[in-house]
């Protein structure tokens, strides 16, 4: 966490620009310290991370603004999905999406198994989209076509830049 940590001072500055620019700003919440400075900010939806999936807390703690959460699945099986999606309903989450997630930096396109998508609709009865670790955009477009609603991909400026993200990261081209 240290690698990737953003200092909390940066959200400000980061979402009056992105206000500026008509981007919807949120962000991935790791505790409920960070929901709070995101509450603060004003800020109108939280994704959870694969890693914390299985932070039923944390769930229930963010649901609980009644803002729509977007829930990372790349380290959880079926169960565990269900549990966070129960405990994210029983707890008001204004809406829930799920992201089908492979938690492997970069992942491979053979590894994606995008069939998922339309089944993890139909058994949990939300939107699905999909976190994008590939390189490339193909595995992205081909979610799209089987009903993605939402696409997760980290960009930089260049990977000659060194990020906690940057070597999976897709660059401008």
């Amino acid at each position: 966490y240290k690698r990737a940590y953003a200092p909390w001072h940066w959200f400000k500055k980061l979402k009056q620009i992105a206000d500026d620019f008509g981007i919807i700003f949120f962000s991935t919440v790791f505790d409920k310290t960070s929901v709070d400075l995101m509450q603060d900010l004003g800020v109108g939806l939280y994704k959870i991370s694969s890693f914390e999936l299985v932070d039923l807390p944390l769930i229930e703690y963010a649901a609980k603004t009644k803002k729509p959460l977007i829930l990372s699945t790349g380290m959880a099986d079926a169960r565990e999905i269900k549990e966070a999606v129960n405990t994210a309903r029983a707890s008001g989450a204004g809406d829930i999406t799920l992201l089908k997630c492979v938690s492997s930096y970069p992942a491979l396109p053979s590894q994606m198994n995008l069939r998922a998508i339309p089944e993890m609709k139909k058994v949990f009865k939300c939107p699905v989209g999909l976190s994008d670790h590939t390189l490339g955009m193909a595995v992205s477009v081909a979610a799209v076509s089987l009903g993605a609603r939402v696409i997760e991909k980290h960009f930089t400026l260049s990977r000659k830049i060194k990020t906690a993200d940057s070597f999976f990261s897709t660059e401008p081209k």
